[in-house]
């Protein structure tokens, strides 16, 4: 029985020096800041204040959420979807994406429940329309305003080493249309998962999520 809780111990903590190392080679944990731009601009998939794992080793690639250094901050971060890269086309009108000639716009509806976020210039509370959006292979939220504001139509090529970041709030956005294309080496670190959202544990759809 000794020996067994000694191989026990040692087991645990094998396990604990795994995920310790994992930690350290391959992740990071960040809270998402509470800054309104950047708030507003990763919902529905996000909010200010959430509690997040991000993937720092591979390439992120077409369709993933990525954390860069923001162009104008360089103490701040930029959030958003990679929605081009070197050699593509882009081209948003209105609403509506299309990169090389491809639309990718939402077919279907997300999940029933309420989406909102806080307009960052008038700290008023903005509830969201939300559509599931297919690439990469993949799929993710995005969402817009219910109040349909002035179409802003916005074409791009995207340079040598460069990508192209699209907010998944497509109306109140901090993205590529605002500030061009990042280089791609700012962009390495990948957000792959929120442990609890801002309103803590008791915020089921929000705790334990796989971001996509």
């Amino acid at each position: 029985m000794q020996k067994f809780g000694k191989a026990l111990g040692y087991t645990v903590l094998g396990l604990v020096v795994v995920l310790v190392l994992l930690r350290v080679i391959l992740f990071k944990t960040w809270t998402v800041p509470t800054l309104p731009r950047l708030s507003a601009s990763v919902a529905p998939t996000l909010d200010g204040g959430d509690f997040v794992l991000l993937l720092t080793r591979g390439t992120p690639g077409f369709g993933d959420l990525v954390r860069c250094k923001d162009p104008e901050d360089p103490t701040q971060y930029v959030v958003g979807r990679i929605v081009g890269v070197e050699g593509d086309k882009v081209e948003v009108t209105g609403r509506s994406v299309e990169i090389n000639g491809k639309r990718y716009n939402p077919v279907q509806a997300c999940p029933t429940r309420k989406y909102e976020t806080v307009h960052p210039n008038t700290d008023a509370e903005v509830e969201l329309e939300c559509g599931v959006v297919e690439m990469g292979g993949g799929w993710f939220y995005r969402g817009q305003t219910k109040t349909r504001t002035s179409p802003m139509n916005f074409k791009a090529e995207v340079g040598e080493g460069m990508v192209f970041l699209l907010s998944d709030n497509i109306d109140l956005y901090d993205d590529s249309r605002e500030f061009g294309t990042l280089e791609r080496a700012s962009c390495k670190e990948r957000v792959v998962f929120r442990f609890v959202g801002k309103n803590g544990w008791g915020d089921a759809d929000a705790r334990m999520t796989v971001i996509r």
